[in-house]
């Protein structure tokens, strides 16, 4: 039997009756639900499948068949007859069991990333307020943060964690970036990567009237700020990037491949403020990271 290999955070290894091991995806819990009441009915039910939840629960799959009877019906379809009712007891109230936090009811199945978090958290810092602070967002989209904080006007959110343990730093990019004076009070927020994109944010975003986003000047920042773009109901979004982003690119030796090309195209088109940035990525055929921007342009091909 051959089953098609998908990422590690989906699959299991098991090793059946044949000694063979397959990986599969992780069985659900509407599956597994279907499973137990062919079992219950002995009706015809995939044998791997069966072996798969015992060992996605710990469960003890020995005592359920010890003395039932197996009879093959064809491929991997079996039926099973007089087995352990207290065992398929113990499953069902396991295949029963939930939790009102989906990612803790989801482990119960062995699956906890086939769940969403139930909740989101960020990383601020500015000038009022220089030392890191932590602001909660649940999934009712209630915000949690420190006892007499308040947000500034502006957001600049900062991909890579190097820009954000800059903080004179990445102010002093402001102005290059084209920003007036009033931008040195904004908030700076570590977006952690792709993590600022998670739509539980939404309600702690829309608290500032405009928001930077001083992304890495590739495919992958583009789409980030293209995600946040199409979500709507935000406030009005930039993609920062210096005055002299032609002449860094230019130097650049990472170069775009056509995959990349197509999709910097698309979210070019659909968000305008991907345009600027997107087109000169899509006409010099490069890309740079962020932490770039603290390196004179003349070093910037010699760092790549």
């Amino acid at each position: 039997m051959v089953i098609k290999s998908v990422t590690t955070e989906e699959v299991d290894t098991h090793e059946f009756r044949s000694g063979v091991k397959i990986v599969a995806r992780r069985i659900s819990r509407s599956q597994l639900l279907g499973y137990l009441d062919k079992l219950s009915r002995e009706e015809p039910l995939p044998e791997p499948k069966l072996h798969q939840v015992a060992a996605q629960l710990g469960l003890p799959i020995d005592q359920l068949l010890a003395n039932a009877t197996r009879s093959h019906i064809r491929r991997d379809l079996v039926r099973w007859s007089g087995v352990d009712q207290e065992a398929l007891a113990q499953w069902q109230r396991v295949a029963g069991e939930r939790h009102e936090v989906a990612r803790v009811d989801q482990s119960l199945m062995g699956n906890s990333h086939g769940a969403r978090v139930s909740g989101a958290m960020v990383c601020l810092r500015s000038v009022r307020q220089p030392h890191p602070q932590v602001v909660l967002v649940n999934d009712q989209g209630e915000i949690s943060a420190a006892p007499g904080s308040t947000p500034a006007a502006r957001l600049i959110i900062v991909e890579n964690l190097e820009n954000f343990l800059s903080l004179d730093g990445t102010l002093s990019l402001l102005p290059a970036c084209g920003l007036s004076p009033a931008w040195q009070e904004a908030d700076i927020l570590y977006g952690s990567g792709n993590s600022i994109t998670n739509s539980l944010l939404t309600p702690f975003l829309q608290q500032y009237q405009e928001i930077g986003c001083l992304f890495d000047p590739d495919p992958g920042g583009i789409r980030m700020c293209d995600t946040l773009h199409q979500r709507g109901g935000l406030p009005a979004l930039y993609f920062l990037a210096p005055g002299d982003l032609r002449e860094r690119l230019s130097a650049s030796t990472r170069e775009l491949n056509m995959k990349q090309r197509q999709q910097l195209a698309i979210h070019i088109r659909r968000s305008p403020p991907c345009a600027h940035v997107g087109g000169l990525i899509h006409t010099t055929g490069k890309h740079l990271e962020q932490e770039t921007y603290f390196l004179p342009v003349s070093t910037t091909e010699t760092t790549q």
